[in-house]
């Protein structure tokens, strides 16, 4: 079996250029990576939250920690997610403006979207990951599990970056007109 079956490499990768090409076989491999994770991520909460259930039902008690384990790998599976929409440009969005203008003006927008939603994704970089280093510093544990949090909140740098690599990619999918909304519009010229 080929590397292309297991990582879904795309064959409309921008025509010509090496290292976009380069750089979309890369991110098929970290989007394969980021759904794996889902879905592990998916499997785990539903396994601590079946158990947690049954505890309460057989006993009085709970699995103290189920709760703060859900909720802190639950963060982790919403970054991913997030990242995993932005390379298909499917985050919720208005799109008003950008489904009522031609080609040229999609991509002109497109530079802007991508320009405001990289500083913002930058900010949650800077921040989670300051919030991080200072966690890790203080050596501070969660209540439950005894592990450090700064384990857990590297998951707002981390998914961070992965919005950031994968609203790149859309926006070159846009730029090389391999987007279906770009390739609707060339169907329609060309008629």
């Amino acid at each position: 079996m080929s590397i292309g079956v297991w990582f879904r490499i795309r064959e409309d990768a921008p025509e010509g250029n090496d290292g976009m090409k380069a750089y979309k076989k890369i991110m098929d491999i970290l989007g394969y990576v980021e759904s794996a994770i889902q879905v592990i991520i998916g499997i785990v909460i539903t396994v601590i939250a079946f158990a947690n259930v049954c505890v309460r039902y057989l006993s009085n008690g709970q699995l103290a920690y189920t709760e703060e384990l859900t909720v802190n790998i639950f963060v982790l599976m919403i970054m991913c997610g997030c990242a995993l929409c932005a390379r298909e440009g499917s985050l919720i969005s208005l799109s008003l403006v950008y489904d009522s203008v031609g080609k040229k003006g999609k991509k002109i927008l497109a530079w802007i979207f991508t320009i405001f939603s990289i500083a913002f994704y930058a900010v949650i970089v800077y921040t989670g990951w300051e919030k991080t280093a200072q966690l890790l510093q203080q050596h501070k544990l969660t209540a439950s599990l005894l592990i450090p949090e700064g384990w857990f909140m590297a998951a707002l740098p981390l998914g961070g970056i992965l919005l950031i690599l994968h609203t790149i990619e859309h926006l070159i999918d846009i730029l090389s007109e391999q987007t279906a909304d770009m390739k609707a519009l060339n169907e329609e010229a060309a008629e």
